[in-house]
């Protein structure tokens, strides 16, 4: 079973649920996408949740973070741009 999380931004941290129980508590989103590329979490099995009494994680921190799992995705394995020429 793929690793999950969830994301939801709480007191200025940005704080992961994954379901295995364990949770990751970040200041910033490359500091979680990190984190979270690290333990395995794939850019696909991550959804952001918000509830009363939290701060919403905007779409656009939300597009930076899961930007920053690609690229980190892409630079562990040696991804080269497809450059493909139409003659």
């Amino acid at each position: 079973m793929a690793l999950q999380a969830s994301i939801a931004h709480f007191k200025n941290q940005f704080v992961a649920q994954l379901n295995d129980g364990r949770s990751i508590e970040q200041a910033d989103f490359r500091s979680m996408a990190q984190a979270l590329y690290g333990m395995g979490v794939a850019e696909a099995d991550i959804s952001f949740d918000w509830c009363p009494g939290q701060r919403m994680v905007t779409a656009g921190q939300q597009v930076a973070l899961r930007a920053e799992m690609k690229r980190l995705a892409k630079a562990t394995t040696g991804g080269r741009p497809n450059l493909a020429v139409a003659a």
